[in-house]
């Protein structure tokens, strides 16, 4: 009887030690898997304060932060940009003075992928003008985008600003190449605006 005891208290423990091992609450029904960026809220997918809530993802809030959306542009349906380090060229020696500007750029599907030394600012009267040399493409995480199912080109962004809040931008597309790897003579140019987002 002692033994049949001992073995029932033993199975109770093991029963309830293992009870305890289990996470509290079934985490993996309060989300699933949260798509874009976006984070488990209330057992909902979301965007948390310190994010703007872009309808399907979230954009992390910074200073310096500007979107565009484009129903036109390849690649680039709502990019989210943001200078981060903002260097203006100037040289009064005249020489050539080396990149320190850094940008991010970023999408439905990324976080951030970043540029430095492609990156130049202009302090200009006439407003301040930005170039981006071989843009980072959003959610791609590379220079590339398939403007068509045999063709995939990089873009250059030239920009320049209509107040503080405002970048009207060119996009350059070219540097094509076909799938077999054989280049293209191509070229497009694409108009986006840039809106500062706080």
């Amino acid at each position: 009887m002692k033994k049949f005891f001992l073995y029932v208290s033993m199975a109770v423990i093991l029963q309830w030690s293992g009870a305890c091992t289990e996470p509290y609450g079934n985490v993996a029904a309060d989300c699933p898997a949260c798509p874009n960026n976006t984070e488990c809220i209330d057992s909902d997918c979301g965007c948390p304060d310190d994010k703007h809530d872009m309808g399907s993802w979230c954009l992390p809030k910074r200073d310096n932060l500007f979107v565009a959306a484009s129903l036109d542009c390849y690649c680039m349906d709502v990019t989210g940009l943001y200078l981060w380090r903002i260097t203006p060229e100037t040289d009064p020696a005249g020489g050539v003075q080396l990149p320190q500007s850094t940008y991010w750029i970023t999408g439905r599907g990324t976080v951030y992928s970043s540029g430095t030394a492609a990156f130049n600012y202009y302090d200009l009267p006439d407003g301040d003008s930005i170039v981006i040399y071989n843009a980072q493409m959003p959610n791609e995480n590379t220079s590339d985008c398939w403007i068509s199912s045999n063709m995939r080109c990089s873009a250059d962004i030239y920009g320049k600003f209509h107040g503080p809040d405002t970048i009207q931008a060119q996009v350059v597309w070219g540097r094509c190449r076909e799938k077999n790897g054989s280049a293209l003579n191509f070229r497009e140019v694409k108009p986006l605006t840039f809106i500062r987002k706080r």
